[in-house]
């Protein structure tokens, strides 16, 4: 409710998001938020606010809650893990956006809208490796795969740039793969 008075508009993401919805039992000590202006961070009592500005194309795919007598923006469960592939820096890295991926009960339509929507090359590879290294069925995966921009993108850009760089998804894995598996509960 606070990010909300500190920013206008704005919707709860990343990893405030995937706590929110349940794929991750990490909590948060920061609360994370999209928003479309340039807007501080702030600490009040204890609790730090992150607000990530965002084009006016990526500020989509969120749904108004009430909390009390106060609605609150929050991202659906599909731009909460796309927000977190555009910006793994926000959600705690790779690995927590493959928790998250792993965990969410996916409409994998909306997901792929959502990739193609946002228009960043990177996530869309992000997902799709994931996705395939998780044994996750994605729908539409050839269309997300015609999207894969030219260039190598790191899979967790926080990482460095010691890994093996994979041509199918046109990423640098710098994450190692049972790094990511492990973290999901040993799923492959």
């Amino acid at each position: 409710m606070i990010a909300s008075h500190l920013a206008d508009p704005m919707y709860i993401s990343y990893w405030t998001a995937l706590n929110y919805h349940g794929l991750t039992e990490q909590v948060p000590m920061t609360v994370f938020a999209a928003t479309t202006n340039q807007v501080p961070d702030r600490n009040i009592h204890g609790v730090g606010y992150t607000f990530v500005t965002v084009t006016a194309a990526k500020f989509f795919g969120y749904d108004s809650l009430a909390v009390d007598a106060h609605q609150v923006n929050v991202a659906s469960v599909e731009k909460t893990l796309v927000d977190c592939a555009d910006h793994p820096e926000y959600c705690g890295g790779i690995g927590e956006l493959a928790k998250g991926l792993a965990a969410a009960d996916l409409e994998s339509t909306a997901l792929t809208e959502y990739l193609l929507r946002l228009g960043n090359g990177a996530a869309i590879k992000r997902i799709v490796y994931l996705a395939d290294l998780l044994e996750i069925g994605l729908g539409q995966r050839e269309e997300l795969i015609a999207a894969f921009t030219s260039g190598y993108s790191k899979l967790d850009p926080t990482r460095g740039d010691e890994g093996r760089y994979v041509s199918e998804y046109r990423l640098l894995v710098n994450v190692p793969e049972d790094e990511l598996t492990t973290m999901v509960g040993g799923r492959s």
